[in-house]
């Protein structure tokens, strides 16, 4: 009988380290996960933030192109509004080319994102969103905000 409720002690220790292990792991990889994350958070520059949408640029990503244009990739985040049907798009990362002599910029790549801040697969798309027809910069959008760090840099 002793024999018996220490190989039952024995077993339910093993149960719980082995629940514990597991645990530790778990802990491990959202740890590992979230310190993942950081750089890219860090590398985010906040240009507008509302109740429908919130818009970022990659500081990392402007780069200078001759004569007078930059590139940057700019990311748009959705928020669901609950009165309205669940969001397929959550968030889109633009490339734009920005000339900053005439004031125009063009979209280079569009892809559009079923979770928030760009993250995991893109969604089947039927376009490329690459549309190089050149537009004025709108006064007062986050656009013309964004020109505005883009080329003064």
């Amino acid at each position: 009988m002793l024999t018996k409720n220490h190989t039952t002690a024995l077993q339910s220790f093993s149960m719980i380290s082995n629940q514990g292990i597991y645990w530790l792991l778990a802990l491990v990889w959202l740890w590992a996960g979230a310190l993942q994350a950081q750089p890219l958070m860090a590398d985010l520059k906040p240009i507008l933030d509302t109740k429908t949408h919130s818009i970022y640029i990659y500081k990392s990503s402007v780069k200078n192109l001759p004569p007078d244009w930059k590139k940057v990739w700019v990311l748009t985040n959705f928020y669901p509004d609950p009165n309205q049907p669940p969001l397929t798009v959550l968030s889109t990362r633009r490339n734009v080319l920005f000339d900053c002599r005439k004031n125009r910029f063009s979209t280079l790549a569009l892809i559009r994102y079923g979770e928030p801040n760009a993250l995991g697969k893109p969604l089947l798309q039927t376009d490329s969103g690459f549309d190089l027809k050149e537009r004025e910069v709108p006064e007062g959008s986050a656009m013309e905000i964004i020109k505005g760090i883009v080329c003064g840099s």
